[in-house]
């Protein structure tokens, strides 16, 4: 498993994923940003329906921080699948008003991780013997970094923590996970937060 950055949209079919990240809240409303862009790539308030019943229907209550949804990614051509976590929480807010924190972030990140391992095991157990498919040797997984944004973490702590987090439950079925930033700044604080956990690097 690699490690690699983007600059720019976590929808863009330049970066090539299978699977997508979507750090949402517990009711699994894309309301702003990386949310947004999500339901716009993926079919829009039809999508944001599709999601909350599914929501209901696999757990009947708001997601915690150790949960991940799984869903299609409805209309979007560029990727597969979307892993919904409660990256941020605007019920439980912190003694400072915070609305996640690192053991969140932390725990949101080992829920993804491990759903996208699930689906990239499934999708290689289904390759097996079909030499044209490229399932079975790569499968990518896209991350916004989780609560730097709106959640206040700031993006030096969410590459710490995540990149921490992944490095000591690396996936085993996931080849590379791939960051989404906007600036190249934030990429080189992602690459240089993998090399402090030991992480490989993707290369250039």
């Amino acid at each position: 498993m690699q490690i690699g950055t983007f600059v720019g949209s976590l929808t863009d079919p330049e970066l090539g994923a299978d699977a997508l990240v979507n750090a949402s809240n517990p009711e699994v409303a894309l309301g702003s940003g990386v949310s947004a862009a999500i339901r716009e790539a993926c079919g829009g308030l039809a999508y944001q329906r599709a999601i909350r019943e599914t929501l209901e229907d696999e757990f009947g209550e708001p997601l915690e921080a150790d949960d991940c949804l799984v869903t299609d990614a409805g209309e979007a051509k560029a990727f597969r699948h979307v892993l919904h976590v409660p990256a941020v929480d605007f019920r439980r807010r912190g003694a400072d008003g915070a609305i996640t924190n690192a053991d969140r972030v932390a725990r949101c990140t080992r829920a993804a991780v491990a759903a996208a391992d699930e689906l990239a095991e499934g999708a290689a157990s289904a390759s097996e013997g079909d030499p044209s498919s490229e399932s079975k040797v790569s499968f990518v997984l896209a991350m916004p970094l989780l609560g730097a944004g709106v959640g206040g973490l700031g993006e030096v702590r969410s590459a710490e923590v995540m990149l921490s987090e992944i490095a000591q439950r690396p996936p085993r079925f996931v080849s590379v996970v791939r960051f989404a930033v906007l600036r190249e700044e934030h990429a080189r604080l992602v690459r240089h937060a993998a090399e402090r956990a030991g992480l490989a690097l993707e290369p250039a």
